[in-house]
């Protein structure tokens, strides 16, 4: 029968004579992994740049395409273990769909990364300088983030192609090229036009290092305990210096009623902030202040200021003192009970909507000369020292769940402000999308994910879209000296350019001046599906309805709502109605070993060129010196970085960190990596796949013929068929996007099935110089080893490729033109020959326990029985395979388990199989009987002596140690030598007494029966 796999797989190989001499350094390395040693992974790593450039190329434009984004690295530093998780995952996806015949575009690009580049640069720039933003102009300031997103995108480049990214690097992207530059301003001036996009004021986030409004994912919620300190960053400089800051203390502050002896008592963490205070609220159904609602109180810090007592149900009785201070302008809950009261608060307090105590940069702005251009932490000591010389200070209540927000790019503390901004009214893009998934037009795995983006989706808050930045897409919006600017969209025009804005106002264009303020980068990220598909191209309709920019969106879940959603929602609304993608895959954020998150104080953040070459201990200890951490944070991390790495990181190479970061479930929501473990199993698995290679160039160069044989051998036939089982299962799991299940069943495939069952069952072909025997086995393992190596790629690609082209002898590269098509298999799985060689490794692996147990060579024979019920159809072409390699003659006859056993010999002896499929009878063969007592024999005297000759030890010690005592001169010495000897007699006894044992039941059952 016909069996050749070559034109089901699409896998077509030229005949080749006998496997040609193998050059002199791979024939040194050869040696290496047959004496049990790694092979240099440095051999098949090298070139990776081209090889990933050639497994990317398209072949045949008339295929089916698949399009996929790579979530695109900010440019403020290297990639990693994170990004290294989202690379290896979207690879072997795109590289699966290109063995199965389908075009696979797998899109990079880079993300300016506004806040954080600016940040880092900041902090670079007074590094190395000595200067701040504003001791340079902006022209300057952003060729210096130039040239820094420059080199590290050339950084990032290099790590991409390194990991095995097979990335369409012709149709890369920069949210700040020219071509994307024109999309967001498109963009920002359609949604306007649609009156989404508005200019208003509300509250928003706002850090004083940065100077900017920032949106809430960059913004962390710090619990922090009464008297906790925190590191904040100093005042003008970089960010880079940094000094500590108490929070979380609850100060009490009394509030005198005018013209009376009254008074009210507020609670607050925020002292400096009393300055903007416009009123005071408490519950109305609060019994304490009921009489005092409405009266006029005298501010502590501001002589001649009155402001007004209000009542609003917002207010919680039972927290701090059941009264608050209202600051509109630096609060968001005060914002929104001073809009219900502004009538109140306008009689008494003047100005009271633009009343701000704090500046741009953090400093105190108040009529009190004594605090006025102070900075608001050094105020706060002099506030309440202020307060307690005029007796309105009552100290510090007790206060526990205090929590501070922080910048996560500055580490700065952020400032509520009310502010006038650009906002995009999401409430009806954000309707659209959630009716699409609830209609299940968009499908998100896991499932569990959605109920979070559905929540996102409902909490339609009005997005800020400006920041207070100089690095990013300015705002298209344009007004003229002389306007006056406020919340009416009328003093604003928006437009592509200022020539258009020139013609609006009906003035010059030097008379024209843009917005200074730039877009939130989740804007502009959220047009890479649009850009992507060649939203701006002029010479054609621009049209999704038939097939989405993106077939799949795999990312990180921590971004489902920042990016994933947003990106749904703009491209639907601007491209028609279309969504940009309909499946969703979220993998999960990278923990260490011990569940951690990785952070640079923890010094648990791995670069994954660590992995891929190695580091030494003082190099990762050195990285921690130099970087910006404090130095009690050096101090931890360094202490980490000696615990968790006492000899540094060995080099392992990409093949055995993509090994590691794909047995995960990447589905989790956290994913705790012991990469450099698994990194060293991806190690010892290549040299598996190694030395299969090396016994099949020896198969090779054993065979008579390298024509392509028939055979109809049954454990040609099983490896074949498992081979085409496991691609499908991997198809299979793959589709369902488990990789880590897809690769763990090609990992048993090659481990198990292929080299430590078929190559040792068939090692005795190669021993006898069997030559019918050897051409079989020389094609089965062609046949099987083929698309073995092209699926083996998606995974692992280095070392595939490698022995591919080698074992081959094929041109660089040429793996990828080659593929596997699943569902061409199917005619190759026996379902039923898996059953019966199943069933038959069960029986040999109940003999091995077997031979353990007695201590018997693999080359003693056995004969036995077998009964089970059922047994596989085909089990009896496995009884040839049982004597050939496991030294098992069974008999043809398989009793049922309703056959008696009473008639059965007395010299058998009963085991149960492995996973209690049956029993197995077994006796030593008749031949070699007299050499099995011999061997037991000769063991038993082997132990009887040891115990003889320790037992004679101990005899000799005890006599010396009690000469010794009675002569007062015991040593610890012999003491510690008696005791060393006490100990080698115990266990030669007990290993005496387990081979007696074996003994006894070997004599009992076998040796003294005539059967």
């Amino acid at each position: 029968m016909q069996r050749c796999l070559h034109g089901s797989t699409g896998i077509h190989l030229p005949s080749t004579s006998k496997c040609s001499a193998i050059p002199v350094r791979i024939r040194n390395f050869c040696s290496k992994a047959e004496k049990g040693r790694d092979p240099d992974i440095s051999i098949f790593s090298q070139n990776y740049a081209q090889r990933t450039e050639v497994a990317a190329a398209n072949y045949r434009n008339t295929e089916p395409t698949f399009r996929m984004i790579l979530p695109p690295p900010n440019v403020t530093g290297k990639l990693h273990l994170g990004h290294a998780l989202t690379v290896v995952l979207e690879d072997a996806l795109c590289r699966h769909h290109r063995i199965k015949g389908t075009i696979a575009h797998w899109l990079p690009g880079f993300d300016h990364a506004g806040i954080a580049t600016q940040a880092v640069a900041e902090r670079e720039l007074w590094n190395e300088r000595k200067l701040t933003r504003a001791d340079l102009t902006r022209e300057e300031f952003i060729e210096f983030c130039t040239k820094l997103s420059q080199k590290n995108a050339s950084a990032i480049t290099e790590q991409l192609k390194r990991l095995g990214a097979t990335l369409n690097w012709k149709q890369s992207y920069y949210t700040l090229d020219q071509n994307f530059s024109a999309a967001v301003n498109r963009a920002f001036c359609e949604l306007h036009a649609q009156k989404l996009v508005y200019r208003g004021e509300r509250i928003v986030n706002w850090c004083s290092t940065l100077e900017s409004t920032l949106s809430d994912q960059e913004v962390e919620r710090v619990s922090v305990q009464p008297g906790d300190e925190l590191l904040v960053p100093e005042p003008s400089k970089g960010g880079s210096v940094k000094r500590r800051v108490k929070f979380g203390q609850m100060h009490r502050i009394r509030y005198k009623v005018r013209d009376s002896k009254e008074f009210i008592e507020v609670g607050t963490t925020r002292p400096e902030t009393c300055f903007a205070d416009v009123a005071i609220a408490v519950h109305p159904e609060d019994s304490r202040y009921s009489n005092l609602v409405g009266k006029i109180l005298e501010h502590p810090l501001v002589d001649g200021l009155f402001i007004p007592v209000v009542a609003d149900e917002a207010v919680s009785q039972n927290k701090g003192t059941g009264a608050v201070k209202v600051t509109p302008a630096h609060d968001q809950l005060d914002f929104r009970i001073a809009s219900r009261h502004w009538t109140e608060i306008e009689r008494t307090v003047k100005n009271a909507k633009s009343n701000f105590c704090l500046t741009e940069s953090g400093k105190i702005k108040s009529e009190n000369p004594g605090f006025n251009g102070l900075d608001r932490f050094e105020v706060r000591e002099k506030v309440l020292e202020y307060l307690k010389s005029k007796g309105a200070y009552q100290g510090i209540m007790e206060h526990s769940g205090a929590q501070v927000n922080v910048c996560t790019r500055t580490g700065d503390i952020i400032e509520p402000r009310l502010m006038k901004q650009w906002f995009l009214d999401t409430v009806d893009i954000d309707k659209e999308v959630y009716d699409d998934i609830k209609q299940g037009k968009i499908k998100i795995t896991p499932s569990f994910h959605e109920t979070a983006l559905l929540n996102w989706l409902s909490n339609s808050e009005p997005w800020c879209l400006s920041r207070q930045l100089l690095w990013g897409h300015r705002i298209p919006a344009y007004t003229v000296d002389g306007n006056i600017f406020d919340i009416f969209s009328e003093s604003w025009f928006v437009g592509q350019n200022s020539e258009s804005a020139a013609q609006h106002f009906g003035t010059d264009i030097q008379n024209v001046r843009q917005d200074s303020d730039v877009l939130d980068t989740w804007f502009s990220s959220s047009l890479i599906p649009l850009v992507s598909a060649d939203w701006m191209s002029r010479d054609k309709p621009f049209d999704i309805s038939q097939k989405p920019p993106v077939d799949l969106m795999e990312t990180g879940w921590d971004i489902l709502g920042f990016w994933v959603a947003r990106m749904l929602t703009i491209t639907k609304r601007l491209s028609g109605g279309h969504s940009p993608f309909n499946q969703i895959i979220l993998h999960g954020l990278i923990r260490d070993a011990n569940g951690r998150k990785m952070s640079k104080s923890l010094g648990n953040v791995i670069d994954p060129n660590d992995i891929i070459d190695g580091i030494e201990q003082q190099k990762m200890i050195d990285r921690v010196n130099e970087s910006q951490l404090e130095p009690k944070e050096k101090e931890k991390a360094t202490a980490d970085i000696k615990s968790e790495y006492p000899e540094g990181i060995p080099a392992q190479g990409v093949d055995s960190l993509r090994f590691a970061l794909l047995k995960y479930d990447a589905q989790q929501v956290d994913i705790r990596m012991d990469v450099i473990r698994f990194s060293y199993t991806g190690t010892k698995f290549i040299a598996k796949i190694w030395n299969l290679c090396l016994y099949y160039e020896k198969i090779c160069e054993a065979s008579p013929t390298m024509k392509d044989v028939d055979s109809e051998h049954v454990m040609d036939r099983w490896l074949v068929s498992r081979m085409a089982s496991t691609l499908q299962e991997v198809d299979r799991k793959m589709s369902a996007f488990e990789m880590h299940h897809a690769f763990q069943a090609l990992i048993d495939f090659i481990k198990v099935q292929l080299s430590d069952v078929y190559v040792e069952a068939t090692k005795s072909a190669l021993r006898s110089n069997d030559a019918k025997r050897i051409s079989e086995i020389r094609s089965t393992m062609q046949r099987v080893m083929q698309p073995t190596l092209v699926q083996l790629s998606v995974f692992m690609p280095f070392i595939s490729e490698h022995l591919y082209e080698r074992i081959f002898h094929r041109e660089p590269g040429s793996i990828y033109f080659d593929f596997v098509k699943v569902k061409m298999l199917t005619h190759l799985i026996d379902v039923d020959l898996e059953e019966s060689i199943d069933f038959a490794l069960d029986v040999l692996a109940t003999l091995h326990l077997i031979r353990g147990r007695f201590q018997m060579t693999k080359q003693m024979p056995f004969e036995g029985i077998l009964q089970s019920d059922p047994v596989p159809d085909g089990f009896s072409e496995t009884l040839p395979v049982l004597k050939d390699w496991g030294k098992l003659t069974l008999s043809e006859k398989i009793l049922s388990s309703k056959d008696s056993t009473e008639n059965l010999p007395k010299n058998l002896l009963p085991y149960t199989i492995s996973g209690g499929q049956g029993i197995l009878f077994l006796k030593i063969e008749d031949s070699v009987r007299d050499e099995y007592d011999s061997l037991l024999a000769s063991k038993l005297k082997v132990f009887q002596e040891s115990v003889e000759k320790q037992q004679s030890e101990v005899e000799k010690f005890d006599s010396i140690i009690k000469n010794y005592s009675e002569a007062g001169k015991k040593t610890a010495e012999m003491e510690k030598r008696r005791r060393y000897a006490l100990k080698r007699l115990g266990n030669s006894r007990l290993k005496l007494q387990e081979h007696e044992k074996l003994i006894e039941e070997y004599g009992r059952k076998v040796k003294n029966s005539n059967g």
